[in-house]
């Protein structure tokens, strides 16, 4: 990170950096010492923290009075500092909303939620001085004040959770209310965007094959944007099981949620792409998955989701927190590899449709992997520190033979 340019006193005495070139608005980077003691205290990044539910359950409530919500554990420094360049380097890529009142207080609403819930929960890694929230872990203050950063980017720069802002829009033809994505920050997609940045040039003339393709990947560059669409539309067309078995669920429990409960849900998929940012318009590209390539060099990238509804605004905060697991490490897991199995036999035809041959692909690896893995040479699973399978569920969708999506 950029070394602070000067300095000024803050509130209470404490001493701010100034905002580096770097930084967008009302944040300074390096602006306090990281606490390194607290940094290497931080609980590890356990794939057994997230295993597969063992039964298909559209979403799952924390019991009343859990305070899980955000996710501080070893993955938080390095992840923020991606975050932190990519909202210095593409702010509007990974930044936007659509311009309201309404959506202006449902944002402020959710920063002050993220700013009270990380100086509660984790006192001595982050807190509060007047308007700047101080993160030991990172040494980055944000200016939470009138005049400080957008709210969207503070939580950006504060937690390592994405965000989707969904506001109840108009009604359906069965009265239903439906929500609509009005702001995000979303630093982590996968293959998709809140407006589309598509910019290559156009090609010239006498160039018809080229061409052809420009408009081809403009189009898809459109599609893929969400920004604006209510979460039938979201999926339509991109996830088949969706609207065959979740739409309806999902509005109903949208409009059910009590604001004091926390929902969570997650999803995962295997990938050859190393990189947490993967942008509609900024995708890297990657080699024909095989189950080689993929025990080789591969992943498993895992959502894990949550749904608050905000009290005064009654938006929905989306957020999603990405993980990426190398596949070597969960085969040569037991509980993990025994869980990743389950889940990947369970996988609905239409979610194996949509992940275009990479389910096969897995299939193959870990049939292969069941007899070729030394199970006296696996490390011993890590003791949870969390319970997913004694949360309670808030709905399950009996589909037979449907995994967790």
């Amino acid at each position: 990170m950029t070394a602070p340019l000067d300095s000024s006193i803050g509130q209470a005495g404490f001493e701010f950096a100034s905002p580096t070139a770097d930084a967008p608005h009302g944040i300074q980077l390096d602006a306090v010492p990281v606490d390194a003691e607290q940094v290497r205290a931080l609980p590890g990044d356990h794939m057994q923290r997230l295993l597969p539910p063992p039964q298909t359950v559209l979403m799952n409530a924390y019991p009343a009075g859990d305070p899980s919500w955000l996710r501080i554990d070893s993955t938080y420094p390095e992840q923020m500092r991606q975050r932190l360049a990519l909202l210095a380097a593409r702010p509007t890529w990974v930044v936007d909303r659509l311009d309201s009142e309404t959506v202006l207080l449902a944002e402020t609403e959710l920063r002050d939620r993220v700013v009270q819930w990380l100086t509660t929960q984790h006192p001595r890694a982050f807190t509060q001085q007047g308007d700047h929230v101080i993160c030991h872990l990172t040494g980055v203050v944000v200016d939470v004040g009138p005049q400080g950063a957008q709210p969207m980017v503070a939580v950006a720069a504060l937690a390592t959770e994405d965000f989707l802002l969904m506001l109840p829009s108009e009604a359906d033809a069965q009265g239903q209310v439906t929500y609509r994505l009005m702001s995000g920050a979303l630093l982590f997609p996968n293959g998709w965007s809140l407006r589309s940045c598509f910019d290559r040039p156009e090609p010239g003339p006498g160039h018809e094959q080229q061409r052809a393709q420009w408009e081809q990947d403009g189009k898809l560059s459109r599609e893929r944007a969400r920004l604006g669409r209510t979460t039938r539309e979201i999926h339509q067309g991109e996830v088949p099981q969706y609207e065959a078995h979740l739409a309806t669920s999902v509005d109903r429990a949208f409009h059910a949620m009590r604001p004091e409960r926390v929902v969570w849900r997650r999803n995962w998929g295997p990938h050859l792409s190393p990189r947490l940012f993967r942008h509609a318009d900024a995708l890297d590209l990657v080699p024909q998955m095989t189950p080689e390539r993929l025990l080789e060099h591969g992943f498993i990238r895992s959502e894990h989701q949550t749904l608050v509804k905000l009290p005064r605004t009654a938006a929905i905060a989306f957020g999603l927190k990405t993980y990426l697991w190398p596949m070597w490490d969960m085969l040569a897991d037991p509980l993990v590899r025994s869980a990743l199995e389950v889940a990947a036999q369970r996988t609905w035809p239409e979610t194996r449709e949509y992940m275009k041959g990479r389910h096969e692909v897995l299939m193959a690896l870990l049939g292969t992997q069941a007899q070729g893995v030394d199970q006296s040479s696996t490390p011993t699973p890590s003791t949870s520190t969390e319970t997913p399978a004694g949360s309670e569920p808030m709905m399950v969708v009996r589909t037979g033979d449907g995994a967790t999506r």
